[in-house]
């Protein structure tokens, strides 16, 4: 039975595969190898997701079953969108289900707890960045209420990608 929690310390080596999994699931195709390492040694290195973990005002909820880790959503509050949404907004930073865990309504269920928090926090704006060729995420959060509100360069590797920001007023 999938349950959703609140991330511990001692979760973060079984996140961070996830994160791994996922992103070498959805982006490898995409990408050259040595971006996808580039974008792994940056910000999937487990002393980066580590340092995230304790990083002020973030949150990080897991889907589990038993002891296995199937998905996670992490939220963050930062001013990177302050100059279009106001300073009241929690940005949704990740949202991933491991590839063989993908259809059973895991994401779902995290979207419920991370919007269930931005309530709680009592935010404005619940906003994100996803890739501008990632269609099934934007149909994902499209479904969710998330309109397109702007849009900002995600570096990977030695390739400027664009990401488009999507928000949600809560």
């Amino acid at each position: 039975m999938i349950q959703i929690r609140l991330a511990n310390y001692d979760d973060i080596s079984d996140v961070r595969e996830v994160a791994i999994q996922s992103y070498e699931a959805t982006f490898a195709a995409f990408n050259t190898r040595e971006n996808m390492d580039a974008f792994y040694s940056e910000s999937y290195a487990l002393k980066v997701m580590q340092r995230e973990f304790y990083e002020p005002h973030s949150y990080l909820f897991v889907a589990t079953d038993g002891d296995s880790i199937l998905g996670f959503v992490r939220l963050r509050k930062n001013d990177e969108a302050n100059d279009k949404l106001g300073d009241n907004t929690v940005e949704l930073q990740r949202l991933y289900i491991h590839p063989q865990h993908q259809g059973r309504n895991i994401g779902k269920q995290l979207m419920e707890a991370a919007l269930q928090q931005a309530n709680e926090l009592k935010v404005e704006y619940i906003w994100l960045g996803v890739w501008e060729r990632n269609f099934k995420a934007q149909k994902f959060y499209s479904h969710w209420g998330f309109e397109r509100f702007g849009e900002h360069v995600f570096q990977m590797g030695d390739d400027p990608q664009i990401d488009w920001l999507l928000k949600r007023k809560l």
